[in-house]
């Protein structure tokens, strides 16, 4: 009965956490105060733009590290579409100019790595045994972080990356920071 109570507390906290997004397209505060934020790409030559772009800090083993996602919010809700760039790097000291390339091995530090959600449940996503791509930090205040990035995904058991499924080019991001 206690899982079943955390559960449910877990998913009310994540409920209320995309019922609060709103449509979003640029860099720029609006009147009111509020950041709007975006993600656009070319996936294998198809563009592919998101209206809403988060920014997050996460502590994985001891290792900070800064996670950007492109989200479609229609009708202030998220689809299950979405794509998530990681940078293993601490968010407090990121700054314009910086660029992050590929992981190479799981742990390290100053590297980036790509996600790509089709669904909720088929994704794609960088592996290490092919370093390919890099984030680029263009820009940093204290709403939004915006940049840069390119990159290749594979299947997420592909950890030899023998199939790529993915080139990602012409990658923009401006990430709404939450603190």
């Amino acid at each position: 009965m206690k899982t079943l109570s955390y559960t449910c507390i877990a998913l009310a906290a994540i409920a209320l956490t995309f019922s609060s997004c709103s449509k979003k397209s640029s860099n720029n505060p609006t009147p009111n105060g509020t950041v709007t934020s975006s993600m656009k790409l070319k996936l294998n030559g198809t563009d592919l733009n998101f209206n809403d772009c988060e920014e997050i800090e996460a502590d994985v083993n001891n290792q900070k590290q800064t996670t950007i996602t492109g989200y479609i919010i229609t009708d202030g809700k998220p689809g299950d579409v979405n794509f998530g760039l990681n940078i293993t790097h601490d968010p407090a000291t990121l700054k314009a100019g910086q660029t992050y390339l590929a992981q190479s091995s799981y742990g390290q530090d100053d590297v980036s790595s790509f996600f790509y959600w089709k669904t909720s449940s088929d994704y794609y996503t960088s592996q290490p045994t092919v370093p390919a791509g890099n984030i680029t930090i263009t820009g940093v205040t204290a709403t939004t972080i915006s940049g840069t990035f390119s990159g290749k995904l594979f299947a997420p058991n592909d950890f030899q990356g023998m199939v790529l499924y993915y080139t990602i080019t012409n990658g923009t991001f401006t990430a709404k920071i939450n603190k």
